[in-house]
């Protein structure tokens, strides 16, 4: 069984830098980018003023090369502010050239959030940002369309009609968020196709925009997309990775650093996933737990609401001193206005509640899974 225990000590949120400090020249400010003053309130709005280093590095990257169109393939973790960069340069190249740009992700549910986002941070720009997945497609098509959020599938045929028209060069450029899907056995094929079609049709009138977490054979996709290539290990908030077999705690090493030892008996908890997310939750911070499928998300949800539901119920009849301080610890944890306050907010949802949902926030825990 293997475990990642993630730690998070408040959002994740770019960092507003000292304006003097040596380590900038006024290139980590947004507001010196070249983007309209509205978008710019906008990103602050969200918190954003500055960016990291390796952000105006990866901008920069090639002596500017990217800023004037080239191609580029970039890698970062998760969390670092991969997004921001392609969200600038795709911007930057829609103003500039009055051309339309593309953005491909892999899933209805990332699209979706992604359109509704742009929405909001273009909303006075006069750009209209737009959703082709599923079965959504706006008035007009591609024609009243600047900024394109399409799924694989949707962004291929767009493509396809492009070259159909002969205008592909109304696209200055094309963005692909988590580029790995390249190697998806059951969809990979269509993002590789799209990507030569842009390629081998419009050459560098198109500028390519690939990013990942991880991407194992960085330089074999430059390459081929004839890209700069830029890469980076940072982190805002410090992530520790261990293994866990059995009740060993074991570093990325195989070197066994510590162990699982729970206080409390929890009866369903056999890989003991509930207590490490309770040992977390205890100590104020949060956990995100990844599974395989959708139902192993839904039926962990369920599971672990149910042992932070009997960890955390009112018993007086238990005096146990290890059961009645993780009791007491957990439920001041647990504000029961704000969570009430998300499920009124959920319930407003056009969607609605979903029952099983709405049963496992009453316990801090949620669910969610790419559809």
């Amino acid at each position: 069984t293997t475990a990642k225990k993630l730690l998070e000590n408040g959002e994740f949120q770019q960092p507003n830098h000292d304006e003097e400090s040596p380590s900038f020249d006024g290139r980590n400010h947004l507001s010196n980018w070249g983007l309209p003053e509205c978008v710019v309130d906008s990103y602050q709005d969200r918190g954003i003023r500055t960016m990291f280093p390796w952000q105006v590095e990866c901008l920069t990257v090639d002596s500017g090369a990217v800023l004037a169109g080239a191609n580029l393939v970039y890698s970062a973790p998760t969390s670092a502010g991969k997004t921001l960069v392609a969200e600038l340069l795709m911007m930057k190249r829609v103003f500039e050239t009055q051309k339309k740009a593309l953005l491909i992700l892999p899933f209805v549910s990332l699209a979706r959030e992604k359109m509704f986002h742009l929405q909001s941070v273009l909303r006075d720009a006069g750009i209209r940002v737009e959703g082709f997945m599923g079965s959504q497609s706006p008035a007009g098509g591609l024609k009243t369309t600047d900024i394109a959020v399409a799924t694989i599938e949707k962004a291929n045929s767009l493509v396809n009609r492009l070259l159909e028209e002969g205008k592909l060069d109304n696209l200055a450029c094309v963005v692909v968020d988590e580029l790995h899907m390249l190697g998806d056995q059951s969809r990979g094929y269509l993002l590789e196709l799209l990507l030569t079609k842009i390629l081998y049709t419009a050459g560098d009138k198109v500028q390519v925009i690939g990013m990942s977490a991880t991407l194992p054979n960085l330089s074999d996709l430059s390459n081929w997309l004839k890209a700069s290539l830029y890469t980076t290990s940072f982190r805002p908030v410090p992530l520790t990775e261990l293994i866990k077999i059995d009740s060993t705690l074991l570093d990325t090493n195989l070197k066994p650093v510590g162990a699982v030892r729970p206080t409390i008996a929890l009866p369903n908890d056999t890989d003991n996933i509930s207590w490490m997310c309770l040992e977390t939750l205890m100590e104020s911070h949060s956990v995100l737990l990844f599974c395989p499928i959708k139902s192993w998300v839904e039926s962990l949800a369920e599971t672990i609401a149910g042992d932070f539901y009997q960890v955390g119920r009112p018993d007086p009849g238990d005096t146990d001193p290890d059961r009645v301080e993780a009791r007491s610890r957990l439920q001041a944890q647990l504000s029961g206005d704000r969570l009430a306050e998300v499920l009124e907010q959920l319930a407003r949802c056009p969607a609605g509640l979903d029952a099983t949902l709405a049963k496992v926030i009453r316990m801090g825990v949620s669910r969610a899974s790419y559809i």
